[in-house]
Formats: structure tokens, C-alpha cells, sequence
């Protein structure tokens, strides 16, 4: 069966997105799948997988919609029963809108997977907008040349620090172009081919495994880890990210992720994921459902930033904590506590 290279181009921005993903096309001489064409699908990601074998061209560049999930896009691409190999992943990126994206609380609507049964979703834009850039390998950044040159390196910067094995390059310099297009050629220096592998790139996944080394540095921007092993008590964890994180008391924390626990919610791991204004919150495992040892005992997250002041940020969490009479009292009763977040619901809830 032949194989399909694909370099797929993503983005919140969708001209500069489109406007680019033609350019790349027309540069290489690659066909194009417009994000147009994927969209009108319910689909998107699914919709490409069945488009692709009929191209043309033994290469291609694929737009996506902003309702394709990027974790989605990777693994339909790298899946060995499909005729496709992942050349890229191109993420487009507007200096004029960078930090307004990363603020967006508009919802995106997209479907979403549970157990092989697919349901529609709701996710922030900002949310997909800074995992676009995790799960990059190269970042386009257009519309830079009336930037102040320090807003343009906090911008590399943040970049560095959201996907540190990113590409970063600029609109104009059109030699990674040609050596994008040369390396799908030969099947050099292409994303792994296992979607497990794929997992260590975003930022705070190697801050959490001690492996991040960003080629862009600015002195402004950094990252911190917090670890706790005591669950958040989800009244004070709500008044600390409205009342201290959003507002930047320590710092404009523009993204935060990893694992964390609720008093409330005993035995279950959640997915802590962060990016401006948009908070998320969802559950990941529970301790009875694997043989393994759990993902987190307590709080491990990442916190990424301009100026963030790491001793006031790890004091405004720890006294989200619980304390030590809470801690020391009959963990049944943590239940009862108030707990202002969203509800669970599962996909056993989603089939009712």
C-alpha cells in the first residue's frame, strides 16, 4: 500500500491559517486539503483519514478546522493501519493576536471520544490554542514585523517553554520550507511514529520528566513546578485561581498543566489544564481502574509565565490545600465539603 506524507497546518487564526497552508502548498509543490472541505464534516479528522488516499500526490499538506483536536489529528496520522506518515505539524500563529488567542474563553464545539463512542464536546479556544502549540513541530509566526522586538522575544519565548522541540520560525524566512519539504522526501527528521512518543512533547510533560530545554529564552519568561501531596480543597483552589492566578497577583501565569486532586473526589487523578481566563478540570483515572501506580498522589502541575514569582504562587496553592485538622479528620467527610467545580460526567453518563 503506498503511503501519503502529510504535513497538517493548524491554527485558532483561521485566514492567516488558510493563507499559509496555501503558500506551503504552492512552495513545495504539495497538494492541499482545505480546512473548508474537512469542516463541513462532523467529523473533521476522520473526514481527512478518508480523503487522503485519494490524492494525488504521494505528499500533502492538510488544513485543519479549529474543531479537529490536535491529539486526534497526530493519532490519525501515525495509526499503522492508515497509508499516512506525518511529515509536520505546522501550527500558524498571528504575533498580533498571540496573547489574545491564549485569553480566548469562546467555546469550540468538536466531538470527542470515549471508549470507541463519540460525543459532542465544548472546549475553550484558548485551551486548543495552547495545545496547538504543544503538539507543534514547527511555529509559524506571522504578522511580526511591527512587533517591538521584546514583545516578539516574549512570544519566542512563551513558545519555547509551551513546546520546547518546536521549530520556531518566522514569516518570510522560507528555508525551513524548502527543508521541510526536502526531509518528508526522504523520511528524515519526521515526528515519531509512535503516538506514545508524541506524549513527551509538550513542555509541561518534560518539566514534569526533568527533560525541557528551550532554544528561546527570554528573562521574563519561565516556568515552575508545583508539587503537594495534600488533595485541594475545592472552595479555597477556586478562590486562589479567581482571586490570585487570573488577575496575575504573582505573575501572568498564561498556562498551567498537570495532574492534581480534589478532597472531594477521593481516589481519582484529574487533568489540571490551565491557559489565561479558561480553567479545566476532568477526571483522568481512578486508583481501582489500573494495577499501576497512581499518576499523582497529590498536585504536580506546571506553571508557565511572565514574571511569575514562584514562593508567592507555591504559598497562594499550598493554603488552597487541605489543612492539617481537614487532612487529620475522617476522609469520608471530605465529601461534603462545597465544591464549586463542574460536575463529572462520564461517558456510562453520556450513554443514559
Amino acid at each position: 500500500m503506498d503511503t501519503t506524507t502529510v504535513i497538517a497546518v493548524i491554527g485558532t487564526c483561521e485566514p492567516e491559517r488558510r493563507l499559509h497552508a496555501q503558500y506551503l502548498a504552492h512552495e513545495t509543490g504539495q497538494e492541499l486539503i482545505h480546512a473548508k472541505r474537512l469542516g463541513v464534516a462532523m467529523d473533521p479528522v476522520r473526514e481527512a483519514t478518508s480523503v487522503i488516499p485519494w490524492t494525488l500526490s504521494s505528499e500533502v499538506v492538510v488544513e485543519y478546522p479549529i474543531q479537529a483536536p490536535i491529539q486526534d489529528i497526530i493519532g490519525s496520522l501515525v495509526d499503522p493501519e492508515e497509508p499516512t506518515r506525518l511529515g509536520g505539524v505546522v501550527c500558524v500563529l498571528d504575533a498580533t493576536h498571540f496573547f489574545g488567542e491564549l485569553n480566548r474563553s469562546d467555546q469550540v464545539e468538536h466531538l470527542e471520544m470515549h471508549h470507541g463512542t463519540a460525543f459532542t464536546a465544548m472546549t475553550a479556544r484558548a485551551l486548543l490554542a495552547s495545545q496547538h502549540i504543544e503538539y507543534c513541530s514547527t511555529a509559524l509566526i506571522v504578522n511580526w514585523q511591527r512587533l517591538p522586538p521584546e514583545e516578539l522575544s516574549l512570544i519566542k519565548a512563551v513558545i519555547g517553554e509551551l513546546s520546547p522541540l518546536a521549530r520556531v520560525v518566522l514569516q518570510g524566512d522560507e528555508q525551513w520550507m524548502r527543508e521541510l519539504a526536502r526531509t518528508d522526501a526522504k523520511g528524515e527528521n519526521s515526528l515519531p511514529d509512535q503516538q506514545s512518543d508524541i506524549h513527551i512533547r509538550p513542555g509541561w510533560v518534560a518539566h514534569l520528566n526533568g527533560q525541557h530545554a528551550s532554544r528561546h529564552r527570554n528573562p521574563r519568561v519561565a516556568s515552575m513546578r508545583y508539587s503537594n501531596p495534600r488533595p485541594f480543597h475545592p472552595i479555597r483552589l477556586k478562590q486562589v485561581l479567581d482571586e490570585h492566578i487570573e488577575p496575575g497577583e504573582s505573575g501572568i501565569v498564561v498556562r498551567s498543566c498537570g495532574f492534581c486532586r480534589l478532597a472531594t473526589r477521593q481516589g481519582i487523578t484529574a487533568h489540571w489544564s490551565q491557559t489565561g481566563a479558561v480553567m479545566s478540570i476532568e477526571p483522568l483515572a481512578r486508583d481501582t481502574d489500573t494495577f499501576t501506580e497512581p499518576l499523582s498522589f497529590g498536585q504536580d502541575i506546571v506553571l508557565t509565565g511572565i514574571d511569575l514569582q514562584p514562593t508567592a504562587l507555591t504559598r497562594a496553592l499550598d493554603e488552597a490545600t487541605l489543612n492539617d485538622r481537614e487532612l487529620l479528620s475522617d476522609p469520608e467527610t471530605w465529601r461534603y465539603m462545597p465544591d464549586p467545580f463542574p460536575v463529572w460526567v462520564t461517558a456510562d453518563d453520556r450513554r443514559e
